[in-house]
């Protein structure tokens, strides 16, 4: 395990997927996280799914190696306690609803309550404007920022696969959170961070932005075409396969035109001349390429491809991944251990590259190191007894033989 961040402590107020991912990976890298659940079900991502032999496949990926503490917090002894491990932590990452965390201890306190602390609030679109108390559910903020517009085609717009909103977030919050705690080392003192989900996808929106600003039109979305380049995206074969094609300069057109599609005579094309001209002859272009493919099949593409340095990809489905040569040659699979008990396979930090100890990092159960926590506070076990609600007790999970 990577352990540059070994012995600093992570208190994660959280839920759902942007926050837990920043902690997951300064977990990742050697921070102790201790994970704020709420009684009674604790982070709604746990009831997403039970894909994973009965837990959910979100809460499974992203809240390994952590803690997992159930606080009251709309009681007054729960804030209390969330006080008291604030004042002893290196961290606080926020992810709640806006405001919720002010109402209970508010960032000036919390700087004079702990002058070293590290304050990251993730939000959907900050703590000021027009919209600083909207809710903002991925999607959402995809919406708003423009993102599903850009993607997908201009008669059918799509959503990404993935939560494209809270996963941007949650990386920009682990660099911005890493870089305060080297700051922390030279002044001694904490700062507060605020990451907003709309900041970053307009961030990562830049191009079309700046097209749309300077040039009156932003490029249209392609689906799995490239909205300003070409040839770029899916070619069939006479197998009927497709195979990606990436054509970033004119070095790659001409190997392309030369020793993939065996006909240099394009080169002296004009509609063909410069990246520009195949955009603006964007039809042309892809009929052009695509009827020379299809009469080849997949294996002779591939060969010609790699004979020309032209990029190049397959078109996997999820399970073709599952068992991808380069996944399985550079380590990206290991173990992490339910709360039932059973190891299961999952996809390794891109963080590091050593190995996970045998059976991986646990997965906490609902509020399984509540009383663990509060004796390291100095409750006695007769005040941790009182504020154990049965509700709020882990449970002891069946136990289930590993999983390969």
């Amino acid at each position: 395990m990577t352990a540059d961040l070994r012995g600093i402590r992570v208190i994660a107020v959280e839920q759902a997927v942007a926050g837990p991912l920043c902690t997951r990976h300064l977990a990742d890298l050697g921070a102790e996280v201790v994970k704020i659940e709420r009684p009674g079900g604790g982070d709604f991502a746990r009831g997403y799914d039970e894909t994973v032999y009965g837990e959910a496949s979100h809460f499974v990926w992203l809240n390994r190696g952590k803690r997992s503490v159930v606080l009251d917090l709309k009681a007054e002894t729960g804030r209390q306690i969330l006080r008291r491990l604030l004042r002893k932590a290196d961290v606080l990452v926020c992810n709640l609803a806006p405001g919720a965390l002010d109402r209970i201890v508010s960032d000036d306190e919390l700087a004079e309550l702990n002058p070293r602390l590290v304050r990251c609030y993730l939000s959907g679109y900050g703590a000021t404007g027009p919209y600083a108390t909207r809710k903002a559910y991925d999607a959402l903020v995809q919406g708003e920022a423009g993102t599903i517009m850009a993607t997908g085609t201009p008669e059918t717009p799509a959503k990404p696969g993935v939560s494209l909103a809270d996963l941007a977030g949650g990386t920009y919050a682990l660099t911005a959170v890493t870089a305060a705690l080297y700051a922390r080392e030279r002044t001694g003192l904490g700062k507060r961070i605020d990451v907003a989900l709309f900041d970053v996808l307009l961030e990562w929106m830049s191009p079309l932005l700046l097209a749309e600003l300077h040039s009156g039109s932003a490029p249209q979305p392609a689906g799995l075409r490239h909205a300003s380049i070409v040839p770029y995206g899916p070619y069939t074969t006479a197998d009927g396969q497709d195979v990606l094609i990436a054509v970033q300069n004119e070095g790659q057109w001409r190997r392309l035109c030369r020793t993939v599609l065996d006909d240099p005579a394009l080169l002296e094309d004009p509609a063909f001349a410069s990246n520009s001209a195949r955009v603006r002859h964007r039809e042309r272009t892809e009929r052009t390429v695509q009827a020379r493919l299809v009469t080849l099949s997949t294996a002779e593409v591939i060969n010609r491809l790699e004979r020309a340095d032209v990029p190049y990809a397959q078109l996997n489905q999820i399970a073709d991944v599952l068992v991808h040569p380069q996944a399985e040659a550079t380590g990206r699979w290991s173990e992490a251990t339910l709360p039932s008990g059973r190891a299961v396979r999952v996809v390794t930090s891109p963080l590091h590259r050593e190995p996970e100890p045998p059976g991986g990092r646990r997965v906490p159960l609902l509020g399984e190191h509540t009383a663990e926590v509060l004796r390291e506070l100095g409750l006695s076990e007769t005040e941790i007894a009182e504020l154990l609600e049965p509700s709020a007790m882990p449970t002891t999970p069946p136990s289930a033989p590993a999983a390969r």
